[in-house]
């Protein structure tokens, strides 16, 4: 018998799951106070749904952790770029000899619980970071943001980056779609995995780029420019915005930005679970935005807009008509 199978088939609803997801991070962290663990428990008490979700992922965490022992870390990095683009959302389907494959029914993200796992280096919720190359370039990354560094060789398994590259010609980058191949001196953001982006998206600030995916052709992406691709091809180039790198600085820039999507950034940046009613979703957003104080942007939404912001204990926001 499978033990990573649920008890029984009943559906959950993919909300429930990513909260249980955000719940499930959050104690595991070992920084939750007395009062976010009884918000827990309360979510769990709300529902019999919630609770059923908590339980399966409860579940998976204690097998994961035992069987994860036994692989090493370049085994687990492996299994790591075997997710498959039609169904990235599937649980960990390169552990199919873990019996992980058909684990819980769930669509729990794999890039959740493993890249920060196994990756040379990561940032947590609301951490950037700085790197400096071999080769004298140049590395930041944004939170929640894994990668591999191998000499030259970059893998950027989650996340956002900004790279800037030495006076020598030789780095890659290389995602789960393909790899980025700059020349020297140029400046650009690699992404991959964020919200709303299909596969990896390349932005060039200065510079140009070969952009190879797995198995397609390669295109020459040029100052300025930017585009989205995936193994097979690369997607059509657009105009890299101005405030592409506001990030680096803290930053989001919005120009008439679905209220949505704005809290999905922030989201990125705030340890927790942030949602948004679908009544005030479309409301357009235009402005800066502090990454770094999250909670402070979500007041200041609140001002600038006919909306308020419902919190239980800090953790739990919820965006919602005034």
């Amino acid at each position: 018998m499978n033990r990573f199978k649920p008890a029984n088939d009943q559906p959950l609803d993919e909300r429930v799951l990513d909260q249980a997801l955000n719940w499930m991070v959050a104690l595991q962290s070992g920084t939750c106070n007395a009062a976010e663990q009884h918000a827990c428990q309360q979510w769990r008490n709300e529902h019999p749904q919630h609770e059923l979700a908590w339980q399966r992922l409860a579940g998976l965490s204690r097998d994961m952790r035992v069987n994860t022992h036994a692989l090493s870390a370049s085994s687990a990095r492996q299994l790591l770029q075997a997710r498959s683009v039609p169904s990235r959302r599937t649980v960990l389907k390169g552990f199919a000899g873990l019996s992980v494959a058909t684990a819980l029914g769930l669509s729990v993200r794999e890039r959740v619980l493993l890249p920060e796992l196994f990756s040379d280096y990561h940032t947590a919720t609301g951490e950037r970071r700085h790197l400096r190359l071999a080769d004298n370039g140049e590395l930041q990354l944004d939170t929640r943001t894994a990668v591999d560094i191998r000499g030259a060789h970059l893998t950027l398994n989650l996340g956002r980056l900004l790279l800037i590259t030495g006076i020598s010609a030789g780095t890659a980058v290389q995602t789960a779609n393909g790899w980025v191949r700059p020349e020297a001196l140029s400046r650009m953001i690699i992404s991959h995995d964020l919200p709303r982006q299909q596969g990896t998206q390349v932005q060039m600030l200065s510079g140009s780029a070969s952009i190879e995916p797995s198995h397609g052709a390669s295109l020459l992406l040029g100052t300025g420019r930017q585009l989205s691709f995936d193994r097979l091809q690369g997607g059509p180039l657009a105009t890299v915005s101005f405030s592409a790198d506001a990030w680096t600085q803290g930053l989001l820039i919005a120009e008439r930005m679905p209220l949505v999507e704005v809290l999905e950034q922030l989201d990125r940046y705030r340890r927790g679970v942030l949602r948004c009613d679908p009544a005030v979703a479309g409301l357009q957003v235009s402005g800066s935005f502090s990454l770094d104080q999250p909670e402070a942007s979500l007041d200041l939404l609140a001002k600038v807009l006919p909306v308020r912001v419902q919190r239980v204990f800090g953790y739990l926001a919820t965006v919602v008509p005034a």
